[in-house]
């Protein structure tokens, strides 16, 4: 099938003849097209299409980065449903057909972790998918990081979609690549940003210089042959200034007022605000004057998933609507309105709201009005998030201009201010492989890598609990579905969160009261009572009235894991040790062929996976298995019973494993690593934490609940693979010379393997280990 049939056999339109060339040439660094002609469906369908034709190029993995969560539902149904209009035709040529996966926080579907192979379009916002690539995923667990890490940044193709509300999330994506190309990864990974109002210097960095890029994708001569093209870019949107302005002694009933005057009923009309506050005030407005939740909207980021899904829907009405929003309307929403109020706002913002406004140029009286914003002087919070600066440009700009129409727009002269933002640099991603937390159990911030913010986010969800504080044994508690979940500023959560919420510490196994201590990217369980929250109007902070609470959604039933818990070793049946090493083993061998990895890494791969559980022949783990209790004598990996708490707090049978392998193998740190490291529970960091059990003599070192010289018992590990009585060395444990930190950071730092490398491995045996548990109890 060419090109062109099969772009039409998913959208039922041809392409343009730029998405044409964007299928079928090399994949550009910068696609440059207007909003409104389809710059999704070319670069999603244009990835669709080399994994039909089996294309070099055609990274596993296509990952799709947004700067607003409002984006990633939608973006993520078209590209479900150009996949699925396609079904028909992979189905036929013997091929898989890509699956879409979102990440959202909360619990995260882990199939698409589980199955590398399988080709997948993961749809997420900069918070989401840079922390993850940053090593420090936000709103998920934590063990759980280094996967996510691997398979992003090895065979992927990175879109960032509308970058011009990315901040320093443009400056921290291009440094990653750079980063990708300097260290090295075990397969290649494309970055393609795309926007209409990209400023190029923003992808010029230390490691990412832009005169390495290639020439971006534009329009060319044959596109502007296109009826719709002309159409939609020589419309024509009348520019004028609102009657109602913003300002501190100005009532937003002024606002609302003329809202009401302008919207011409049986239409839609959108209000673009610049704060969540004012929006919600805006709304509650215009349901005061008798406007209804049938045919009016609010559209922010601080909704629950469901909450929001309900107002999304009024994107897809038809008739008299009016919608109210913040900047999450600005990128990437297919929407089109015949009336725009938006207040000041940086011209490349104003120029995507404008983009909302007759989209395709189906309105001849299409009209937008500009609500001036009257602050005081630069430290004015009205002007927030914006600077006085960037409101006095687009003001000027818009005082001389008529019409908003693309035609009109491209004449303006204006180039943005340079912003000096923080870099990251080689030395802070190195510095994030190391997943350890501090011995308080706190993280490296990186927020000030993700997303341009005085007041970085954090997750809140709510629930109900009797007592004063939460229990620990209420294990539901501690994992929250991303359903429930709801972004708030750190500024918002210091004033809302300081006396009522509480995060769980799991190097303490305790719920901690949050105080002022609020950490970006961190999830708070709040108490349904304290309110702050409703499903009209999203956060608020605001109490609610006297004996209502927050709704609380249904339960996890996500697992919670601790530092010395291992969920997936207690099944519904007993499983031997050899028994299970063979199954991982089997799953590591379909990995690695379907990976297309051979040769000596296959060999090394192979190895670890024999390995890798050899530890759990330790007396500790047998114990916690309740390994006395099983029908028969062995050595055993899995049980059918709920099994004891460890004997040893924070006890790792994978450090033991990795000990033991380490007698057979002592020159191989690389299989020593991947073994130590398949749970994401210790990687590079070997330090006994607080409140462990030491041994009695005290000098003896210890760590994760192993001590130096215990002894583990001869075991079969299948494959005709045994070790004899084993002593456990652990002086290695040391800093110094040859200890594991030191070889840890030989590899890290070595040319032929460093950080991308050394994930893309571990996350292999990862998932070869939990393919094979997931099928010994029956989930697959």
């Amino acid at each position: 099938m060419n090109y062109s049939a099969f772009f039409e056999a998913a959208t039922r339109f041809p392409p343009y003849p730029y998405q044409e060339k964007l299928a079928e040439g090399p994949w550009p660094d910068r696609l440059k097209i207007p909003t409104g002609l389809g710059k999704t469906g070319a670069v999603a369908l244009a990835w669709a299409y080399r994994h039909l034709e089996g294309s070099p190029d055609a990274h596993t993995r296509l990952v799709w980065c947004l700067p607003m969560k409002v984006l990633v539902e939608q973006t993520a149904d078209v590209i479900e449903g150009w996949l699925a209009s396609l079904e028909p035709t992979f189905s036929s040529a013997g091929k898989t057909l890509p699956r879409v996966q979102r990440l959202l926080g909360g619990h995260v579907d882990a199939d698409w972790t589980n199955t590398p192979e399988v080709p997948t379009v993961i749809v997420g916002t900069q918070d989401m998918l840079l922390s993850r690539a940053l090593m420090r995923g936000y709103g998920m667990k934590r063990y759980a990081w280094p996967m996510h890490y691997a398979w992003l940044h090895n065979d992927a193709l990175w879109v960032f979609d509308e970058t011009q509300l990315m901040g320093v999330g443009v400056e921290t994506s291009a440094q990653l690549a750079g980063l990708r190309k300097k260290l090295g990864s075990f397969r290649p990974t494309h970055s393609l940003w795309m926007s209409a109002t990209l400023g190029d210097q923003q992808l010029d960095t230390v490691d990412h210089p832009l005169e390495k890029l290639g020439p971006p994708l534009s329009l060319g001569e044959k596109d502007f042959q296109h009826d719709a093209v002309v159409k939609r870019t020589r419309s024509k949107k009348s520019a004028t200034k609102a009657e109602a302005t913003v300002a501190k002694d100005v009532d937003i009933s002024e606002l609302v007022s003329n809202v009401l005057k302008e919207h011409q009923e049986g239409s839609l009309s959108l209000v673009i605000l610049n704060r969540v506050s004012r929006a919600q005030e805006v709304f509650e407005g215009l349901l005061n004057a008798g406007r209804t939740l049938e045919n009016t909207a609010l559209l922010h980021s601080r909704f629950r998933r469901g909450d929001r899904a309900k107002h999304m829907e009024m994107l897809k009405a038809e008739g008299d609507r009016i919608i109210v929003s913040t900047q999450v309307i600005e990128a990437g929403v297919d929407i089109s309105s015949k009336t725009m109020f938006t207040e000041l706002a940086p011209w490349s913002s104003l120029v995507q709201r404008f983009g909302r406004c007759s989209r395709g140029g189906e309105f001849h009286d299409a009209r937008v009005f500009w609500v001036n914003i009257e602050p005081k002087d630069e430290k004015d919070d009205l002007c927030l998030p914006y600077t006085l600066k960037e409101l006095d440009e687009s003001r000027a700009i818009l005082s001389s201009l008529g019409d908003v129409g693309p035609e009109s727009l491209s004449s303006v002269n204006w180039q943005p201010t340079p912003v000096v933002r923080p870099v990251l640099r080689r030395r802070d991603l190195l510095e994030l492989f190391d997943t350890s937390a501090d011995l308080s159990g706190d993280d490296l911030d990186v927020s000030r890598y993700v997303r341009d913010s005085s007041s970085p986010d954090v997750f809140v969800y709510w629930r109900s609990w009797e007592g004063e504080k939460p229990s620990e044994k209420d294990k539901e508690l501690q994992s929250p579905h991303e359903e429930e979940l709801c972004r708030i500023s750190i500024s918002q959560a210091v004033k809302f969160l300081k006396d009522t919420a509480y995060s769980f510490n799991h190097l303490t196994e305790r719920w901690e009261l949050c105080g002022k201590s609020v950490v970006p990217g961190k999830t708070y369980l709040v108490p349904a009572s304290a309110g702050g929250y409703t499903p009209e109007l999203g956060f608020t902070g605001k109490k609610l009235k006297k004996g209502e609470e927050v709704e609380v959604f249904k339960t996890s039933e996500v697992e919670p894991e601790s530092m010395d818990s291992d969920p997936r070793s207690f099944k519904k049946s007993w499983i031997s040790l050899a028994d299970h090493t063979e199954h991982v083993v089997t799953e590591c061998k379909a990995l690695l062929v379907s990976l297309g990895i051979d040769g000596q890494t296959s060999e090394l791969m192979l190895r670890a996976a024999r390995w890798h559980d050899a530890g759990k022949a330790h007396e500790v783990f047998q114990h916690v298995l309740a390994a006395d209790k099983a029908p028969n004598p062995g050595t055993w990996a899995k049980s059918a019973l709920e099994g004891n708490k460890p004997t040893r707090k924070f006890f790792r049978h994978e450090l033991a494993s990795m000990l033991i392998y380490k007698q057979y193998f002592p020159e191989d740190d690389l299989g020593a690593f991947i073994i130590l490291a398949h749970h994401g529970k210790v990687r590079l960091s070997l330090r006994a934490l607080p409140d462990e059990n030491r041994p009695g003599a005290a000098d003896t070192v210890f760590a994760r609940g192993v001590w130096h010289g215990d002894v583990v018992r001869a075991a079969e590990l299948g494959g005709g693979t045994r070790f004899d009585d084993t002593d456990l060395d652990l002086s290695f444990v040391r800093l110094g010379p040859n200890s594991w930190a030191e070889r840890m950071l030989r590899l890290r730092d070595s040319p032929d393997m460093g950080p991308f490398r050394m994930g893309y491995l571990e996350a292999i045996l990862r998932s070869a280990d939990q393919r094979a548990s997931a099928k010994e109890a029956g989930n697959v």
